[in-house]
C-alpha cells in the first residue's frame, strides 16, 4: 500500500470510528407505555386466543418479552410510586392503595422525571398518574403533564412526539384500561356506579351463546390448602367486590366478566398502535426504545376471583416488552431472568439515557440482557409485597407467608404446577425447599430493611 493510500486508508477508517461512536453515543428517544390491571396473559403474542393485540404483538416480533416479571405490589399506588422511584413502596410507607408516602427528597428528586430532564431529554407525562404528590408528574420534572387517560391520550403523545427538537424524547403514556373490568359486577347488579362502554359490553356479552365466551381458565378451581388469608382480604364494598363475587358469579357470568377483559384490553391494544404508527410514520422507530408494562393485573377468574391484591400469577405477573430495533434482537422470548418492574425500570431508562444509576437502588439495568448479551440469571429471586404478606419468586417456586390467617405459608412448584393449585409448604419432602425460600426471605428483610416484614416472617428451620 502506497503511503498516500495508507493516508487515505487511515482517516476513512478514523471517520468511521468517529461515526460509530457517535452513534453508539447518541441517547435513544424513550417511548415507556403502561397500561393499568393488564396480566402477562392477555397478550396474543403470549398465546391467548381469545384476543387479538397486534400492536403489543409487534413490539414482541420486534424486541424482547420477558414472561417472568413480577410488579413490586398488585395494586396501583404502591406499584406505579415503585416504578416511578426505583424503591420498593414499603420502604415509603405505602403497601396499599390508601397509605399515605413518605418520599425523603434523595428518592423524589432521583425519581424517573427528574432524572430523564436532567439527562437531556424534553419529557412528557400523559394519563393515569396515582401516585404519591412528591412525585405528581407536575412537580417530578416533566415539561408536558397530560390528564385524559382514554381516547384522548394518544394524540397527546403523538403531538409530542413530533414536536421539532434537536434532542431526544421521553414520554410516558399511562392508559386506564383495561382497568375498567373492575365495573363489570355493576353492570351485573345495576348498581349506581356504572361506566356506559362497560355496560355495552356486559350487553354484547350477555347475548352471546355460552361457545362464543372464553372457558374458564384451567386453573379456576380454589386451592384446597389456599391460605385463609386470601379469602379474608377480598372486598365486600369495594368497586370490584371481590368476595362477592367469588360466591354469587355462576359459570356463565365469569365467562362474561373475560369476555369483557379481552374486548377492553383490545381496546387500549388499539390505543398503543396509534402510538407505534407515530413512530414509524415519522421515521422515529428505529431510534426509539420502547417499553410497555403494567402497574398490575387482574386474576381473570383463577381460584375464582376477580381484581388483584393477589400473589397468584395473574395478579402479581404483568407483560414486560422491550424493542429497541438494531440494539435489541427481535422475536426473543425470555423465560429464564426475573423481573421486578418496580426495582429494573428505574436503572434500565437510566443506562439507555447515558446516565450513572442512582446508589440508592436494588434493582438492575436489564439493557444487556434485552440486547442479548447476558444470558445468566444472576439473582436468586424477585420479591412482591403487600399489605397482608410476602412474595418470593425463584427459579422455579414461588413462596408467599401471610401475616395472619390459617396455613399462613404457601410453596407452589411453577415448573410443575404453573395454575399454582398445590400447596407444597406441608408436604415433608419439600422441607428442605421450603427452609431454602425463608432463608431468602429473612436475606431480603436484612438487606432491604423490611421491617414490616420482620413481625411475620417464619424462621428458617
Amino acid at each position: 500500500m502506497t503511503t498516500r493510500a495508507f493516508r487515505t486508508y487511515a482517516v476513512a477508517t478514523l471517520l468511521l470510528f468517529a461515526i460509530s461512536a457517535r452513534a453508539n453515543s447518541e441517547k435513544p428517544n424513550i417511548l415507556f407505555i403502561i397500561t393499568d390491571q393488564h396480566h402477562a396473559g392477555m397478550m396474543s403474542a403470549a398465546g391467548n386466543p381469545y384476543l387479538k393485540t397486534p400492536a403489543l404483538d409487534s413490539l414482541a416480533a420486534d424486541g424482547v418479552r420477558f414472561t417472568n416479571a413480577y410488579v413490586a405490589n398488585p395494586v396501583c399506588v404502591p406499584s406505579r410510586i415503585a416504578m416511578a422511584t426505583g424503591v420498593m413502596p414499603g420502604r415509603l410507607g405505602v403497601l396499599d392503595n390508601g397509605m399515605k408516602a413518605s418520599i425523603p427528597p434523595h428518592v423524589s428528586e432521583n425519581s424517573l422525571g427528574y432524572l430523564m430532564k436532567r439527562a437531556g431529554y424534553d419529557t412528557f407525562y400523559g394519563g393515569k398518574t396515582h401516585v404519591a404528590p412528591e412525585i405528581e408528574p407536575k412537580n417530578a420534572g416533566y415539561d408536558i403533564y397530560f390528564k385524559d387517560q382514554r381516547e384522548k391520550l394518544p394524540q397527546a403523545c403523538i403531538d409530542f412526539i413530533e414536536t421539532p427538537r434537536d434532542g431526544p424524547f421521553f414520554a410516558v403514556t399511562s392508559f386506564i384500561n383495561p382497568h375498567d373490568i373492575c365495573y363489570a359486577y355493576n353492570a351485573f347488579a345495576h348498581r349506581e356506579k356504572r361506566l356506559p362502554l362497560v355496560d355495552d359490553l356486559y350487553r354484547q356479552a350477555s347475548a352471546l351463546p355460552l361457545d362464543k365466551l372464553p372457558p374458564l381458565p384451567p386453573n379456576f378451581r380454589i386451592p384446597k390448602r389456599e391460605p385463609s388469608a386470601i379469602e379474608q382480604s377480598l372486598k365486600i364494598n369495594a368497586v370490584t367486590p371481590a368476595k362477592i363475587i367469588r360466591a354469587k358469579y355462576d359459570e356463565r357470568e365469569w365467562r362474561i366478566y373475560r369476555w369483557i377483559y379481552c374486548r377492553l384490553t383490545e381496546l387500549v391494544d388499539s390505543h398503543i398502535a396509534k402510538l407505534l404508527d407515530a413512530l414509524e410514520r415519522n421515521g422515529l422507530d428505529e431510534n426509539t426504545l420502547v417499553l410497555f408494562t403494567a402497574d398490575h393485573g387482574d386474576m381473570d377468574a383463577a381460584h375464582a376471583m376477580a381484581s388483584k391484591n393477589h400473589f397468584y400469577e395473574e395478579s402479581v405477573g404483568v407483560p414486560f416488552l422491550m424493542r429497541h430495533m438494531g440494539s435489541i434482537p427481535s422475536g426473543q422470548v425470555n423465560d429464564r431472568h426475573l423481573v421486578s418492574t418496580g426495582l429494573d425500570i428505574v436503572p434500565t431508562l437510566c443506562e439507555y439515557a447515558g446516565i450513572a444509576i442512582p446508589s440508592h437502588l436494588r434493582g438492575r439495568s436489564l439493557r444487556s440482557i434485552a440486547e442479548a448479551a447476558k444470558t445468566s440469571e444472576d439473582r436468586n429471586y424477585v420479591i412482591s409485597e403487600n399489605n397482608i404478606g410476602r412474595m418470593l419468586r425463584s427459579d422455579r417456586y414461588k413462596y408467599c407467608v401471610y401475616k395472619y390467617g390459617n396455613d399462613r405459608e404457601s410453596l407452589v412448584d411453577l415448573q410443575n404446577d404453573p395454575g399454582e393449585l398445590i400447596n407444597l409448604a406441608t408436604h415433608p419432602e419439600y422441607r428442605s425447599i421450603l427452609a431454602q425460600h425463608r432463608s431468602y426471605l429473612e436475606d431480603w428483610i436484612e438487606s432491604s430493611q423490611d421491617e414490616d416484614a420482620k413481625s411475620f416472617a417464619i424462621a428458617p428451620q
